[in-house]
């Protein structure tokens, strides 16, 4: 059963001049959360806003009972919260969602992150760092410029091979973070090869379409804004590509991580 927890603010990092990065103290959370889930945060006792926002958890630490959390500010709710002082505390909902399914040990794990959406995949990237089983990462970070690169070491600190690309060529390499997914997955290997995406839909739809060429196992974590957070308003739908059940998937209950076969891209980009 959900339930809402209040969560501390210990430490603030100003990471952009857009980006955030809260530590909040919540031990339930931070001994439940896997990579992929999210906490869904009311920003305020007011009734205005009155939505909660979802979080992807970025880092969580059971030992020390806390959770990281990266905000972009994009309107006035992420703004209060990326502005929040430490003792400051929140109502959350979480851990919520799917997480990402681990890989078979000695798998290739190419990891792609699309801006804020590197969040998830710091976590995943920390899970794999520090699993028993040997696996060789690879990040790839895309953004516009390299300015919105932000916690790109957060990644790269926890990959074997790391590459940035700006669309603008700030910073890396100039392109599409896609593209470079697609010479990575043109590149033969003799073992088993996972893909992990977050980030803008258009980047995760052809992350999608790349897989389904290859084809290989690839799995795509979808950000929309959610009404509840818990499926009950439907604010949240995805086209379902999947032969049987429903038409559309709720990214919160369903999701927010799918198996990038699962989602209709086409319907998405129509």
């Amino acid at each position: 059963m959900t339930t809402s927890r209040r969560a501390t603010v210990v430490a603030r990092e100003q990471v952009t001049p857009l980006h955030s990065r809260l530590r909040l103290r919540a031990p339930e959370i931070a001994q439940q959360a896997q990579p992929g889930q999210f906490v869904h945060l009311r920003v305020t006792q007011a009734w205005d806003p009155l939505l909660r926002r979802p979080f992807s958890v970025m880092l969580a630490d059971p030992r020390g009972g806390v959770i990281d959390l990266l905000v972009q500010v994009v309107g006035r709710g992420s703004e209060i919260l990326a502005a929040a002082a430490p003792g400051q505390s929140f109502d959350l909902l979480g851990p919520l969602g799917t997480p990402f399914p681990l890989p078979p040990a000695g798998s290739q794990v190419i990891l792609v992150a699309g801006g804020v959406g590197v969040a998830p995949l710091i976590f995943l990237a920390d899970a794999l760092a520090n699993a028993p089983q040997e696996y060789e990462i690879t990040g790839l970070f895309g953004a516009r410029t390299a300015s919105l690169l932000c916690c790109w070491l957060e990644l790269a600190s926890r990959c074997q091979e790391f590459l940035a690309v700006t669309e603008d060529g700030s910073i890396g390499e100039q392109g599409l973070v896609s593209e470079a997914l697609a010479r990575r997955l043109s590149a033969p290997f003799p073992g088993r090869r996972v893909v992990y995406a977050c980030g803008p839909e258009a980047m995760l739809a052809a992350v999608g379409r790349l897989a389904a060429q290859q084809p290989v196992e690839a799995y795509v974590s979808m950000e929309r804004w959610m009404g509840c957070g818990v499926g009950a308003c439907l604010g949240c739908v995805v086209p379902s590509a999947l032969p049987e059940g429903e038409r559309y998937l709720r990214v919160c209950t369903d999701g927010p991580v799918f198996p990038a076969s699962a989602i209709d891209w086409e319907a998405r980009s129509a």
